[in-house]
């Protein structure tokens, strides 16, 4: 398999378009300070449930002539990201999803949209809301993206075409890793809809990019290249606390599930330290 990283910008960069674009939520409630950095707080996670939790995935393709090779492929990645969770006692059950979605719910009932550039495009814009004269400036700081996840949403967008083209492979020695690259990338996208962030978002916090063994890349790191990835007891422990209604659910709950206050507040009330530039 060679040998490749996925590079998608870091939510830093995103956080700055953004705010430029003014697309970002605000909370609906404001704690005292002293309240708000108690629940900000990860030190303590409170009592977290680790008993296995169900979760629905809606799966919907675009029916596009030119995304008939991911019909072919997804079958054999799902299993693939099926076994992962299954490691971190989330249990995924997949359903077929229609062009308008179900009836979604935050860590129930997510949904993936595997799409062409131009439907992706569409998608993206409408859920950050960027309106037309930002597209452009928009556009050039996510060229590199290949999925968006957008947490309040419960949705994933991938950009299946472009997938295709930077990341799987034609040739014959090659192609047979395909399916662990396309599950490898719907790992990482749902880690965010289970509440989790990059890796490599913090210098200092318990998610190392590469685990203890020195080789396995962390699933929410930017190396997704590898066979295996792997994840630690902290997001196993963040993830229940989530998908739970526990301590992480109620961090996000507060800033209306917006990830990038989500990382402002947990930067903050944690000493966490962000990477130089």
């Amino acid at each position: 398999m060679r040998k490749k990283t996925f590079l998608w910008p870091c939510l830093g960069l995103l956080f700055l378009a953004l705010s430029f674009f003014g697309t970002r939520a605000k909370s609906a409630e404001t704690l005292p300070a002293a309240q708000e950095a108690a629940l900000f707080s990860l030190k303590d996670l409170g009592p977290v449930d680790l008993a296995p939790k169900r979760v629905v995935l809606e799966i919907y393709a675009s029916p596009a002539p030119d995304l008939s090779s991911f019909e072919v492929l997804f079958p054999q990645a799902w299993p693939l990201v099926q076994a992962f969770y299954a490691n971190m006692g989330v249990l995924l059950e997949l359903v077929p999803g229609k062009a308008a979605a179900g009836k979604l719910v935050p860590g129930k009932h997510l949904r993936l949209e595997a799409l062409t550039h131009d439907e992706w495009l569409d998608r993206t814009f409408q859920a950050f809301q960027v309106e037309p004269p930002f597209r452009k400036r928009f556009l050039r700081v996510c060229q590199d993206k290949y999925a968006f996840a957008h947490l309040n949403l419960s949705v994933i967008h991938m950009d299946f075409k472009h997938i295709q083209k930077d990341i799987l492979s034609n040739r014959s020695k090659e192609a047979r890793y395909n399916p662990n690259k396309l599950a490898n990338l719907i790992i990482h996208e749902m880690g965010h809809l289970f509440g989790l962030y990059h890796a490599n978002e913090f210098v200092n916090d318990p998610i190392p990019e590469t685990l203890p063994d020195g080789r396995t890349p962390d699933f929410m790191s930017q190396n997704l290249a590898q066979p295996h990835l792997g994840f630690v007891d902290f997001q196993k422990r963040l993830v229940h606390s989530y998908l739970s209604g526990g301590k992480v659910f109620q961090q996000y709950r507060y800033v209306d599930f917006d990830p990038l206050r989500y990382l402002e507040l947990i930067r903050q009330y944690n000493n966490y330290q962000e990477p130089k530039p």
